[in-house]
């Protein structure tokens, strides 16, 4: 079955373009490139590039222009989002658990097989974003079919708001999901342990050690260079995510004992201002996001477990949370949070972690309630009280 459509660089521009469905979509174009020309990254802008890519052939499959779309086919997009596998989801192997099961060892969900509800929002969003883009450009559609979400008396949730205030609860939009609350899993220093031990080379151990000890975002370690690194101090300097600052991070000392035993054997030549992280082919070539994921997932399948490259950053911050000479701001800084109210997720306790406690509280004798002493009458002390007599 032959797909139709395809994202690809594009020449100029926006650093990517949809073509749909053998041609360049002017519409797509216009709007990816005003999403570059306000700075969004090129992985964003990816990520918009294959949404659009979706709504197109939803479209397609339905006889409909993307210019004379109405809200009916909104609704129905989202109801084939909802029922309908994720390819990404397809291609698990056939000895990999089922979609939704709770791994025994990480008590983790595995991922769903359906599109998840956060995906189904930012699908709305992104759609959204395109058609008012498309509606102020003049690019053919007269009225923007996904519904938004406003505040009371019109205007953005959330805008201007009082941040000693709490946020106002606003009801969701048409065809948005709900999403569950956010919740975080780090490692268990035991699991860790294991987990490490089943890297093999240097460099994957290396890697996972500045995961755990700076907390760090996959892609951000995974884009330091020859240059970024200050051994002297203990300290890496990433390119934030978000900000795209350039900020200095500190590590362990046993991460750059692994970095030396990586550089040590590494083949590729270290040039100034080159990548660290090179694959082990034959053929070397920089370690990107998916190919750490290969290495994590080579490690999961030996153990049994299903350990995610983001739970290493939480497993970092519940780290430093836990040394009482750390503060939440401090844990903030590390991590490199806009906000507090982000890092505060850290401290809320997780349900295993209050398995141990709950046992314990139940294994403890009954405590004994307050007695009336021998020398004193019972009835007069009751009364005196305003007990019952018995």
């Amino acid at each position: 079955m032959t797909v139709l459509g395809r994202v690809e660089v594009a020449p100029s521009g926006s650093p990517w373009r949809v073509i749909f469905p053998d041609a360049e979509h002017l519409g797509a174009t216009s709007y990816l490139r005003e999403l570059a020309a306000s700075d969004c990254s090129p992985l964003t802008i990816r990520s918009y590039a294959f949404d659009l890519l979706r709504w197109f052939r939803f479209l397609h499959e339905r006889l409909i222009n993307w210019e004379r779309a109405e809200r009916v086919d909104v609704r129905a997009f989202v109801e084939y989002l909802r029922e309908t596998p994720n390819p990404q989801r397809l291609r698990r192997g056939p000895d990999r658990p089922p979609p939704g099961s709770i791994n025994a060892l990480t008590g983790k969900t595995e991922l769903p097989a359906k599109y998840a509800a956060r995906t189904i929002n930012h699908q709305l969003s992104v759609l959204f974003g395109f058609y008012e883009h498309a509606c102020a450009a003049n690019l053919g559609p007269l009225v923007n079919p996904v519904p938004s979400q406003r505040a009371r008396g019109g205007g953005r949730p959330h805008a201007h708001h009082n941040p000693m205030q709490d946020f106002a609860i606003h009801k969701r939009a048409n065809y948005r999901q709900k999403t569950p609350r956010p919740v975080w899993r780090g490692i268990p220093d035991a699991a860790a342990t294991t987990l490490f031990a089943a890297l093999r080379s240097h460099r994957d151990r290396a890697l996972v050690s500045f995961y755990l000890s700076s907390g760090v975002r996959a892609s951000e370690l995974l884009g330091l260079c020859h240059g970024d690194l200050d051994a002297g101090r203990y300290t890496i300097t990433v390119t934030s995510k978000g900000s795209r600052a350039r900020e200095v991070v500190p590590a362990s000392v046993d991460s750059f004992v692994w970095l030396a035993l990586y550089l040590a054997e590494q083949q590729p030549p270290m040039g100034p201002g080159g990548p660290v992280w090179w694959t082990r082919r034959s053929k070397a070539a920089p370690l990107n996001y998916h190919a750490m994921r290969a290495v994590l997932r080579r490690a999961n399948d030996s153990l049994g477990t299903n350990w995610s490259l983001h739970d290493f950053r939480h497993t970092a911050a519940a780290r430093l949370l836990a040394d009482p000479a750390f503060t939440l701001v401090d844990v903030q800084t590390v991590l490199r949070h806009a906000s507090v109210t982000t890092t505060q997720i850290y401290t809320q306790p997780r349900l295993e972690d209050l398995v141990g406690k709950v046992l314990e509280h139940y294994a403890r004798p009954p405590v004994k309630g307050p007695t009336i002493e021998p020398g004193y009458d019972a009835a007069a002390v009751r009364e005196l009280l305003g007990l019952s007599p018995t």
